[in-house]
């Protein structure tokens, strides 16, 4: 566990290092989930990501998360790297591409994305493939916060992904607190859904966040893409 927050932490550094003159900002977060109605059902995923503008309204941003699940495949993996245009100083548009790896094999991901900060909170959706060599799949997703005030924050995401005879989704609700100039935890409560051949199975998670957010914008634009931010609690159930 500590291997790999350390691990995500230098890649922010690094990142950040390389993005200096037009550096914008920079996340790092760490992810337990766990099931309510089947026990050794979970996992914890580790992620870093830094972004840095180009200049005209144009920024790049690169994020990299590792996933530890308690049943399933062993190795997870994603990196993905977005293409972002600053409409104005509240909406942004985005492209992204990255690949899911797991256990050596590879999904490919690419999409469009859209994001709005209404002062109060913000908003953002997607709609992209995922890609393998025998599969393809259509991924999509909304989510955002509002700000309660006084550091606490309430917020939502719903994602799915769905192919020829297979499907998952993954809605989530939570409530979050961010102390001055520092870290935001968050508890979350959602519900899972994986069909595949016919047979449907859906489970209730909860999640615990923590996550630090750096930067002249105070972290990235746009969150973490792939199937696996879909799939909460493990590949199989």
């Amino acid at each position: 566990m500590l291997n790999k927050l350390l691990l995500s932490a230098a890649f922010v550094v690094a990142g950040s290092a390389g993005f200096a003159q037009g550096f914008s900002g920079a996340e790092l977060e760490i992810e337990f989930t766990d099931g309510t109605d089947v026990e050794d059902i979970g996992g914890i995923s580790y992620s870093g990501a830094v972004e840095a503008e180009a200049g005209y309204g144009i920024s790049v941003a690169l994020g990299a998360t590792a996933y530890n699940y308690d049943v399933g495949e062993d190795s997870i993996s994603n990196l993905t790297l977005h293409g972002i245009y600053a409409i104005d100083n509240a909406t942004s548009l985005g492209v992204f591409v990255g690949q899911d790896n797991v256990d050596g094999d590879s999904i490919d991901l690419f999409g469009a994305e859209i994001a709005y900060d209404f002062g109060l909170g913000d908003f953002e959706a997607y709609l992209g493939s995922a890609r393998d060599a025998d599969d393809d799949a259509t991924l999509f997703g909304v989510g955002g916060t509002y700000d309660l005030g006084s550091g606490f924050s309430f917020g939502g995401t719903l994602d799915r992904f769905s192919g020829d005879g297979f499907s998952a989704s993954a809605l989530e609700l939570g409530g979050y607190y961010t102390l001055a100039q520092g870290p935001r935890f968050g508890v979350t409560f959602g519900q899972s859904n994986l069909s595949s051949g016919g047979t449907d199975v859906t489970e209730n998670f909860f999640g615990l966040q923590a996550s630090v957010a750096i930067g002249p914008n105070g972290g990235t634009t746009f969150d973490r893409r792939g199937i696996y931010e879909v799939i909460k609690i493990g590949p199989t159930l």
